[in-house]
């Protein structure tokens, strides 16, 4: 989701900052809100607002935190709030609004995603898992999707406002439908690649390819893309229509390629099968495509418009930091 991405020159959003740094701290923070302990152990409440925590009697300013976090995520969060009020205006401008309930099914989306996220980054089997994490540290998931849903529901509004400013710039043509249709539904191929850095090593290596080495071991020792190294070189099923599935396509099962050259390196293919276009019928996912080609557009679309939002802006920051 846009909002969420890293802010860079290329792309104009924000980093999932928080949701990595504060999982488990926030889980634990209720316990600890507002107290601080003597050193005989005893809980005593901090009244002053403008302090945040007392250490062994030292007190922390609200002042210190606040510099900290400027220092930190500053810039990038400051360039979040500009663009979601550059999208809030863009939308009253255009007299777009948006109910209660979109907002809530647009927030019940984005935390399944972060929730998704959040197992792969600690490598958390599924959410039965997560819940038993939660509850060594006296959390539970739904306290978790509770503090999400607050931090998290500005961010839903803005993005559905996005999505309703831009529909109108987005059409599908049935070009685009039988093109989708024919990359998700058509024809697979199934293949194992080798990629290196240098055409030379991938020279060096198809030689030994065609005296007889074996492709996945080659893999796993040479290949540059990890990934697929650990599986023997083994890729995702893809097209024969799209990005490197063309470069292949006239290759038999068993065959191996030439070296081809992509923006991440040499690739070697070995084509391991070849799988018939599926049963379903172009009508039948007609209306399922033409959400995907859509979205897809969107996504597209998305940074360039932002950035033209931006650039016809008058915006003066004013951090302090300087």
């Amino acid at each position: 989701m846009f909002i969420l991405m890293k802010i860079s020159k290329t792309s104009p959003f924000f980093p999932i900052i928080f949701s990595v740094v504060f999982f488990f701290s926030q889980s634990i923070g209720n316990a600890a809100k507002n107290t601080t302990k003597s050193p005989k152990g005893e809980s005593q409440v901090v009244t002053d607002t403008n302090i945040v925590a007392v250490v062994n009697g030292q007190k922390i300013p609200k002042q210190e935190l606040y510099t900290l976090l400027i220092d930190t995520y500053g810039e990038d969060a400051l360039d979040v709030l500009i663009r979601r009020t550059l999208i809030l205006q863009a939308a009253e401008k255009e007299g777009i609004k948006i109910t209660n309930t979109e907002i809530e099914q647009k927030l019940e989306t984005l935390i399944n995603n972060e929730i998704e996220g959040l197992l792969r980054t600690y490598q958390i089997k599924d959410r039965a898992d997560l819940e038993k994490e939660l509850a060594k540290v006296g959390s539970s998931l739904e306290n978790v999707k509770k503090k999400m849903s607050t931090r998290m529901r500005k961010q839903a509004e803005v993005e559905l406002l996005a999505e309703r400013l831009m529909e109108k710039t987005i059409t599908v043509t049935d070009e685009d439908l039988q093109k989708a249709y024919d990359l998700q539904y058509g024809e697979k191929i199934e293949a194992s690649q080798i990629v290196f850095r240098t055409r030379r090593e991938a020279e060096d290596a198809l030689k030994k390819l065609q005296a007889g080495a074996d492709f996945a071991t080659l893999a796993k020792n040479e290949s540059v893309d990890r990934i697929s190294a650990a599986r023997g070189g083994k890729m995702q099923p893809f097209s024969p229509k799209d990005g490197i599935g063309t470069d292949v396509a006239h290759l038999k099962v068993g065959e191996i390629s030439d070296i081809i050259k992509t923006d991440y390196g040499y690739h070697i293919i070995k084509i391991t099968d070849r799988k018939p276009p599926s049963n379903n019928s172009f009508k039948s996912v007609k209306g399922e495509l033409a959400k995907a080609v859509r979205n897809q557009k969107y996504k597209e679309r998305v940074g360039p418009w932002l950035m033209s939002l931006i650039e016809n802006a008058s915006i003066v920051k004013n951090l302090g930091n300087d």
